[in-house]
């Protein structure tokens, strides 16, 4: 910026250590700050007329501010809860350096992360090696049986048992077994882990009086409520 655009700005600056940084180029970003002066800041970097921002990690959400090169000083933060320094979250530092060279605004990024030795290992593996995503099906599995078997595409134990196989749930419980309470990973284990996570299901959707079990065979049936519950989305459990 030209020094008369600087001084017209440093008018309107109420944060007297801003007033003094922003005459080098570099801004400030952090909750301090009253909503005009981070406006200010905001605006200046994205039009590119300053080149550094130094801001506190809450930036790292709901801003988009793209950028050539992002430095993490350290991943650690000063939580008062518990009194002490704690690791920064993976996915916040993920949001952290995914501001570096994002795709419209810039054809490469670089990202430094700065972590104590100890650490560095951990974080280049985490940062090299695809994160892997676990599935959250078993947690709502009751409600998914109970609409499958309303719609009349599960209509036995042994089909419950199958749809499981065809989900992303089955293929995780495979690779990691031990995230979904799995002792051994053999074949039996899995079919016998299925079998009473199916059992399991089946029962509290009899109890809320969704499904008929069938005493002498493997037939499942939906009732009158399991046909509303399925069709209204709501839980087994409110019906």
């Amino acid at each position: 910026m030209d020094p008369e655009e600087i001084s017209a700005l440093s008018e309107h600056i109420r944060d007297e250590n801003l007033k003094q940084t922003i005459q080098y180029g570099v801004g400030m970003h952090h909750a301090g700050l009253e909503e005009s002066d981070r406006k200010i800041v905001e605006e200046l970097f994205v039009t590119k007329k300053i080149q550094i921002l130094v801001t506190t990690s809450t930036l790292a959400w709901g801003v988009n501010f793209p950028a050539r090169l992002v430095i993490v000083k350290g991943t650690e933060f000063f939580d008062p809860d518990q009194k002490r320094y704690v690791d920064f979250p993976l996915t916040d530092l993920l949001q952290m350096i995914g501001r570096a060279g994002r795709p419209g605004h810039d054809d490469q990024g670089i990202a430094c992360v700065f972590v104590s030795e100890e650490k560095k290992n951990f974080y280049k593996k985490f940062l090299y090696e695809p994160f892997p995503v676990e599935s959250s099906l078993a947690k709502s599995l009751t409600d998914h049986l109970n609409a499958e078997i309303a719609s009349g595409t599960l209509t036995s134990r042994q089909n419950c048992i199958d749809y499981l196989t065809w989900t992303y749930f089955f293929r995780r419980l495979t690779k990691n077994p031990t995230f979904y309470n799995l002792e051994g990973g053999k074949a039996e284990n899995i079919q016998t882990y299925l079998n009473g996570l199916v059992s399991g299901n089946l029962m509290k959707l009899k109890d809320a009086g969704c499904v008929e079990l069938q005493a002498d065979s493997d037939v499942i049936s939906s009732t009158q409520l399991g046909y509303l519950c399925s069709f209204y989305y709501l839980s087994h459990m409110t019906i």
